[in-house]
């Protein structure tokens, strides 16, 4: 996954035909349709990644 428009896994259900209706909340705070503690790491690597300042922060 190096998109938020990736699906982060196999049990993920974002895709084009069955896009998240959720999609921001499930890539801020996701994921959502699944429980991972890993998804949700590649989600925070990706948002660490984008983050333009030390003070970007999800609330």
């Amino acid at each position: 996954m190096k998109r938020f428009i990736d699906p982060c896994c196999e049990k993920c259900n974002h895709s084009k035909e069955t896009p998240c209706k959720d999609f921001v909340e499930c890539c801020t705070r996701g994921p959502i349709c699944h429980e991972s503690a890993s998804c949700a790491g590649k989600r925070k690597a990706i948002i660490d990644r984008v983050a333009l300042n030390e003070h970007f922060v999800i609330v």
